[in-house]
C-alpha cells in the first residue's frame, strides 16, 4: 500500500484578502475596531477594488472617531458601488458620509516664500491644489515642509473634532548646513605618522652619509672603519624600511579617512501662536 502526503496549495492573494476581510468582520463584531482596521487595510492592499472592504474600513474608522479617514473610505466605497451598481452599498456609504462630514477636522495651508515646496502631513504628501482644505483626523499631526535652498520646517499641531485651523508655512531662512568631520582625528594621526616616516628617512640619509665617511677614509674607499659597513647595512636598511612603511601607512590612513558628514542644516524651534493655532514648529533637520 502506498501512502502519499498532500501538500496544501499556497494561499492566493484573493484568498488571503477574503480571509483578512472575514477576520476583520469578526474583530468589528467583537468591538475591536482598531484590529479590524488593521485587517481591512491589509485586505484592501490585496484587492484594491473590494467595495465591501472599503465600506468596512469606513465603519471601523468611524468607531475609532477618525472621521477624516472614515470619510475617505466611505467616499471611495460610494464611488465604487455606483460604478458596480451595488445600490445597498452605495446607499450605506452615502448615509455614513452625510453623518461624518460635519465631524471632520480641517486644515488650510498657506505657503510663503517657496512655490515649489514639498509639504508632508504625517509623511503623506499634500498637493498644492489641496492646501485650501486638508481633512484630518482629530489629534496631533506633524507637518514637514521642504523647499530648495531653504531650511526644512517641521510643525506639530493638535486639532479637535470638527475644528478648522489655518497653518502658515513661511520659508524665510536659507539652509545653513552643519557638518561633522568624523575622519579628522584619523587624518591628523596619518599626518603625524607620515611626518615621522619622512623624518626617519631623512635621518637614515644623514646616518648613511656619516657611516660612509667612516667606512671610506679616502675617495677610493681603500681603507676605513669596516664595522661602519655592517652598521649601514643592518641599522640603516632597517630604519629605511621603517620610515618608508610609516610614510605609506600614513598616506593610506589619510586617503581612507571618512569625509565630512552633514548632520544638520540649522534646526531651530519656534512656537506656533495665532488666534486659531497652537503648537510648536522647528526649521531645519537633525
Amino acid at each position: 500500500m502506498c501512502a502519499s502526503l498532500g501538500i496544501a496549495a499556497a494561499e492566493t492573494p484573493q484568498e488571503k484578502a477574503d480571509r483578512l476581510f472575514a477576520e476583520g468582520r469578526k474583530a468589528l463584531t467583537a468591538e475591536d475596531p482598531k484590529r479590524a482596521c488593521e485587517l481591512f487595510e491589509e485586505a484592501i492592499k490585496l484587492d484594491v477594488t473590494a467595495t465591501g472592504t472599503m465600506l468596512n474600513l469606513g465603519l471601523c474608522y468611524e468607531k475609532l472617531q477618525k472621521f477624516a479617514s472614515s470619510l475617505y473610505w466611505f467616499r471611495k466605497a460610494q464611488a465604487a458601488a455606483f460604478e458596480n451598481k451595488l445600490t445597498d452599498y452605495e446607499n450605506a456609504a452615502k448615509e455614513h458620509t452625510a453623518l461624518n462630514a460635519p465631524k471632520v477636522s480641517v486644515l488650510s495651508i498657506t505657503v510663503v516664500g517657496a512655490p515649489d515646496a514639498d509639504i508632508r502631513l504625517d509623511q503623506r504628501k499634500v498637493e498644492p491644489t489641496d492646501y485650501g482644505r486638508v481633512e484630518v483626523d482629530a489629534g496631533t499631526h506633524e507637518i514637514v515642509s521642504r523647499a530648495t535652498g531653504k531650511k526644512k520646517i517641521v510643525q506639530t499641531l493638535t486639532i479637535n473634532e470638527a475644528e478648522s485651523k489655518a497653518v502658515t508655512i513661511e520659508f524665510n531662512e536659507a539652509a545653513v548646513a552643519e557638518y561633522i568631520d568624523r575622519g579628522s582625528g584619523r587624518r591628523k594621526g596619518a599626518v603625524i605618522l607620515g611626518a615621522a616616516g619622512v623624518a626617519t628617512l631623512i635621518g637614515v640619509g644623514i646616518y648613511g652619509f656619516v657611516e660612509r665617511n667612516r667606512y671610506c677614509a679616502d675617495e677610493a674607499c681603500t681603507y676605513g672603519d669596516d664595522s661602519a659597513k655592517d652598521r649601514l647595512k643592518y641599522i640603516g636598511t632597517g630604519l629605511f624600511v621603517v620610515g618608508l612603511g610609516a610614510v605609506a601607512a600614513g598616506t593610506i590612513l589619510y586617503l581612507t579617512a571618512p569625509g565630512k558628514e552633514q548632520i544638520s542644516d540649522g534646526t531651530a524651534f519656534a512656537p506656533i501662536l495665532a488666534p486659531d493655532q497652537l503648537g510648536f514648529a522647528f526649521s531645519g533637520s537633525f
